[in-house]
């Protein structure tokens, strides 16, 4: 087992992704590269295809192109000028003759004379106003594309990668790109990066979970877990699950794990380690999982001594591993409840019920 350890081992098997996985992990199985790097290297070729995209004029001027030109008002008729009365003769028998009268011209009156063109200017002039206001309206092109984004609906993220969990299914995210084809359950919300204690680490032979997380094995499985958790008031935040072999097989179950199917779960649990620094015990939940665990142990690596990491051998919680009386299965939980709680005491948490 301990040549299943050695770097070398892993340049031999698995030759479709092993290349890749070593230059992820290099410097003493680092975390390598942020995923930003490994995906954002196309963004500057879509700036190029997008520029300038959205700064043709021709959008802003085409209401004050289409604008209509309301007619000309025609000028007014000239109104005649007033005739004046001549003034009569008077007779001999009338009074004598009036001083003369004095003619005055009168500017014409506009209102009578244009009342048609005015009624036709009305009509069109709704739609100069909405022009107008289309064009002047608006604020500048600086401003604009800021009142543009202040306005657009956010979009809701994923709970899977919240701020306190999106490192680890971040990590996730990664093994399913690195094998295609394959299956690699996320890491429930419930659970948190930096409050992380105790990593539970199962032998996945069975099915991956229908809720598509790193689950126990099956229903029951996961009941004996919740309830041991429960019993020794340890709550979710403060542990967190990994498969011994992270990749699945969709519809199938992975069955008995082989010795390089164990290896090649070395280096993703030792990256996933990297992402909960807090991390000081591994409960490995049965045979495959202790041997993954065990093997951990022997690297040459400082994340293992730094932080004092310890190993609990459990009990598998589903399968005919807990196939048993009800007393047996009692008495299995004890053991394992002895283990967790000795993993807490080592992290500083005090067991009990809440």
């Amino acid at each position: 087992m301990t040549v299943l350890a050695e770097s070398d081992y892993f340049e031999v098997h698995d030759e479709d992704y092993r290349s890749e996985l070593d230059s992820r992990y290099e410097e003493g199985f680092g975390r390598g590269p942020e995923l930003d790097d490994d995906y954002g290297s196309g963004y500057d070729e879509l700036d190029k295809l997008f520029d300038g995209l959205f700064d043709d004029d021709d959008d802003v001027d085409a209401p004050a192109k289409a604008e209509k030109k309301a007619p000309a008002r025609k000028d007014a008729p000239k109104a005649a000028a007033v005739k004046t009365a001549a003034p009569k003769k008077a007779s001999s028998k009338s009074l004598p003759e009036a001083s003369p009268v004095i003619t005055r011209s009168v500017a014409p009156v506009a209102a009578p004379a244009i009342e048609a063109p005015l009624a036709e200017a009305a009509e069109e002039t709704p739609s100069v106003t909405v022009v107008e206001r289309a064009v002047v309206e608006p604020a500048s092109s600086e401003e604009a594309p800021a009142t543009q984004e202040a306005e657009a609906p956010a979009v809701p993220d994923s709970p899977f990668f919240a701020p306190h969990i999106a490192p680890v299914n971040g990590h996730v995210e990664f093994l399913r790109k690195l094998r295609p084809g394959f299956e690699v359950p996320y890491v429930d919300p419930m659970h948190s990066v930096e409050d992380c204690r105790i990593v539970t680490l199962f032998s996945n032979t069975s099915e991956a979970s229908p809720r598509g997380v790193v689950w126990a094995g099956d229903d029951a499985a996961a009941t004996r877990l919740l309830g041991l958790q429960f019993q020794l008031g340890l709550r979710p935040e403060w542990m967190m699950p990994w498969n011994t072999h992270p990749w699945f097989t969709p519809g199938e179950a992975n069955g008995k794990l082989t010795p390089e199917q164990i290896a090649a779960g070395l280096k993703p649990l030792l990256a996933f380690l990297k992402l909960v620094p807090r991390a000081s015990a591994i409960v490995a939940h049965g045979t495959e999982a202790n041997r993954l665990a065990q093997m951990l142990l022997k690297t040459d690596n400082q994340l293992i001594w730094r932080r004092g990491l310890k190993v609990y051998k459990a009990r598998s919680l589903h399968g005919r591993a807990f196939a048993g009386s009800k007393e047996r299965q009692t008495e299995w939980l004890i053991e394992m409840g002895r283990s967790y709680a000795d993993a807490m005491a080592r992290a500083g948490l005090q067991a009990g019920r809440r």
